[in-house]
């Protein structure tokens, strides 16, 4: 089994843990619109700028596990982005179990994104 996961290819499994966080930001955005239709508070603006914000989210999620088996370095940088974002993000609000779930998947992508560097970045791919 461990001779399994030690073959996997790094940015394979990157793109898999970026779908994983797409589908997350998706279900926790359509839970923000949910909670937003029935809800009569004074924010409902904030609750959609936020929902809204969620599905941007899960898009550059999304692209970025499309993009990133393509070798182009624009795809690199734009999930590194994408994933430090992400993780400046998570501390800059209430921190709670979704939070550190997604700040787990982060750190792994953000781990092996490094490891790939030189798959970008070596002098051969320039």
């Amino acid at each position: 089994m461990l001779r399994q996961i030690a073959s996997v290819d790094p940015l394979r499994f990157t793109r898999l843990l970026f779908f994983l966080n797409t589908i997350l930001w998706l279900a926790f955005g359509v839970s923000t619109v949910a909670g937003v239709v029935s809800s009569y508070q004074e924010d409902i603006l904030m609750q959609w700028i936020v929902a809204i914000m969620m599905f941007g989210n899960a898009y550059a999620m999304m692209i970025s596990g499309i993009g990133i088996l393509s070798g182009r370095k624009i795809f690199y940088l734009l999930a590194l982005t994408v994933i430090i974002i992400n993780i400046i993000l998570t501390f800059t609000d209430q921190f709670g179990l979704f939070d550190f779930i997604t700040l787990l998947i982060d750190a792994v992508i953000l781990a092996l994104l490094i490891v790939s560097w030189g798959r970008f970045f070596s002098s051969e791919s320039v």
